[in-house]
């Protein structure tokens, strides 16, 4: 408990999961409850994982309606990614301010919303512009759920909860040739987009009734907006400069100009993370071996997996139709 002024504030972060289940309780049993906490925040980490991949089936279709080029159908997939890795730290410590239950909820209401959009806007920019927008409230789940099962989870049970956290956006990743592979063949490459609409009704419901808000109240009287700015530029300037490396070559001046960039500004800001009170990033957690190599790997295993997925259903085709046929087969082959 802290004092400040007569007021008596909760540290959420120091609180016992114990604690929030009473709460939950008297409030009628089953807010704050660990194991509905776990599926409601399960079912939004797989709308997100599902989104990245279903768009490798549905991108040769978007070719074949919009007419588009390849170049177009990179920034379907491109847009999403990089609005969510800038945005994936940033969101999280928006959670922790205003309140990890609201900052879920919108990202949920915003993700189904703007799924919706993407079918329906009729033109390959505007696919594009409300992909980027997803991206955004896609960082708006991902970081804000992992925080609600911490509070929820008590110190014994917390890795479990993570690791089945960890295993849905896994299986929804993975599932998402499938899932956009049926879909294709029997509605149409919108839907690969309209499924979000009710899982998201589901999940906001079920959110409204289950989770427990809970913030860090220390981001209440202190906020990083210095690192928040190194972290979003620095990763801006990284995954852009990599995106178009395809477009303007490796050597050239621009992709050294924004990947020297994004390593200086994420130099930096670990510089200055390590010398601030409440910073955004721990930089101390980097010292342990595990979390370091870890990351690595993590980086490494998703950075493949997006660009075979792409080249599977597209380099390998040729040409639009080949790639419809293309992706197909893959989905077949997953399934």
């Amino acid at each position: 408990m802290q004092r400040q002024g007569g007021i008596v504030e909760a540290d959420t972060e120091l609180a016992s999961p114990e604690a929030a289940m009473a709460s939950g309780k008297r409030a009628g049993g089953l807010r704050g409850h660990p194991v509905w906490t776990l599926i409601v925040v399960g079912l939004g980490v797989a709308m997100v994982g599902l989104d990245a991949t279903v768009v490798v089936i549905a991108n040769p279709y978007i070719a074949s309606s919009y007419h588009c080029s390849l170049g177009d159908l990179q920034w379907v997939a491109n847009a999403y990614l990089l609005a969510l890795a800038v945005l994936l730290i940033p969101m999280g410590k928006v959670g922790d301010r205003f309140g990890r239950r609201l900052v879920f909820l919108i990202g949920v209401v915003g993700f189904a919303l703007t799924s919706l959009a993407i079918g329906k806007i009729g033109s390959i920019g505007g696919v594009i512009a409300f992909r980027a927008v997803l991206g955004v409230f896609g960082a708006m789940l991902m970081p804000s759920s992992l925080a609600i099962l911490r509070g929820a989870f008590p110190r014994e049970r917390l890795n479990l909860a993570v690791g089945i956290w960890g295993g849905a956006a896994a299986v929804s990743v993975a599932a998402g040739p499938v899932v956009a592979g049926l879909l294709v063949q029997h509605a149409s490459w919108q839907w690969c987009f309209f499924i979000n609409v009710p899982v998201g009704i589901v999940t906001f419901l079920l959110g409204l009734v289950l989770l427990a808000e809970s913030r860090d109240w220390r981001q209440t009287r202190s906020f990083d907006y210095l690192g928040l700015g190194l972290v979003a530029g620095g990763l801006f300037c990284l995954v852009f400069g990599l995106v178009k490396a395809d477009t303007w070559g490796w050597g050239d001046p621009k992709t050294l100009v924004f990947l020297a960039a994004g390593v200086v500004l994420l130099v930096v800001f670990g510089v200055v993370e390590a010398h601030t009170a409440v910073p955004l990033v721990p930089m101390r957690l980097f010292r342990d071996w595990r979390i370091a190599f870890g990351s690595m790997v993590v980086v490494t295993v998703f950075f493949a997996l997006f660009g075979v997925l792409f080249y599977l259903t597209h380099s390998v085709a040729g040409s639009t139709v080949s790639s419809v046929r293309a992706s197909r087969y893959l989905a077949a082959w997953s399934w």
